[in-house]
């Protein structure tokens, strides 16, 4: 029986995110029923199946990371014939019988910025604030045993499209200028890239400050939550996941 780790890409919209849930549609169900439906898995205990982390409904992947044990060789041409057209397997890598997905080196988050009229050299300023060691106990949804996570880097990127008369673009002065966000770290809190671009934004329209910035990364010891609302899910893609010492094999799609 051999370990075997699936890099996975898919498309949110239809999903109501990764994890299982009951009568509804995700990507971790579609995931199994199409590995048991060929043969590659019978029981999820059995299989030691375990997923790198969950994305919310609407949040798009083109590196989470499954894995699971089979008798079977995985072939992953016969699972994306099978699998659906929003959900396919990228990439693979054979794994030792203890790696568990959860415990990635390196996550790798992309938020795509569409407001008009943002200040950039202010996103520059928050992005420097938010790199290093913090407690993120105001950007999570949910209480946890510990709220402190290392944000490794963020690069903010421009990017200008002309709009060659592209009516399906909106009329930016003939230009289409998104803003590319792309966050390094180990680890992420539930809705925490989310709550993060809400600031990102709120402070480049100079609806908050970069002392407010200062406040919520910096909580005083028993001071109430600060209510911060998320941006939307569909401008959220996880780009990647990497470890230590494990090296996937990308398909040519």
């Amino acid at each position: 029986m051999k370990r075997t780790a699936l890099k996975i890409g898919y498309i949110g919209s239809n999903f109501h995110g990764f994890q299982r849930q009951p009568n509804l549609r995700t990507v971790e169900e579609e995931l199994i029923y199409h590995l048991k439906k060929l043969g590659y898995i019978t029981d999820l205990k059995e299989s030691r199946f375990r997923i790198a982390g969950r994305t919310d409904a609407g949040v798009h992947s083109l590196g989470n990371v499954i894995s699971f044990q089979s008798e079977k060789e995985v072939l992953v041409n016969q699972i994306n014939n099978s699998l659906p057209d929003d959900i396919q397997i990228l990439a693979k890598a054979p794994v030792r019988f203890g790696f568990k997905p959860r415990y990635a080196k390196m996550r790798h988050y992309r938020y795509i910025l569409l407001q008009e009229k943002l200040d950039i050299d202010l996103l520059y300023k928050v992005a420097k604030m938010f790199e290093g060691t913090h407690d993120f106990t105001n950007f999570t949804k949910r209480y946890q045993k510990t709220t402190t996570r290392t944000i490794e880097k963020i690069n903010i990127q421009k990017i200008d499209i002309p709009n060659e008369n592209n009516n399906n673009l909106p009329d930016l002065n003939a230009t289409y200028s998104p803003i590319f966000v792309d966050i390094y770290g180990e680890s992420f809190l539930w809705n925490m890239v989310r709550k993060m671009m809400r600031v990102f934004v709120d402070v480049s329209l100079n609806k908050l400050s970069l002392g407010d910035v200062y406040k919520f990364l910096n909580p005083k010891k028993d001071a109430p939550r600060e209510y911060i609302k998320v941006l939307e899910p569909e401008f959220l893609i996880l780009m990647d996941i990497e470890y230590e010492g494990i090296n996937f094999l990308y398909l040519l799609l």
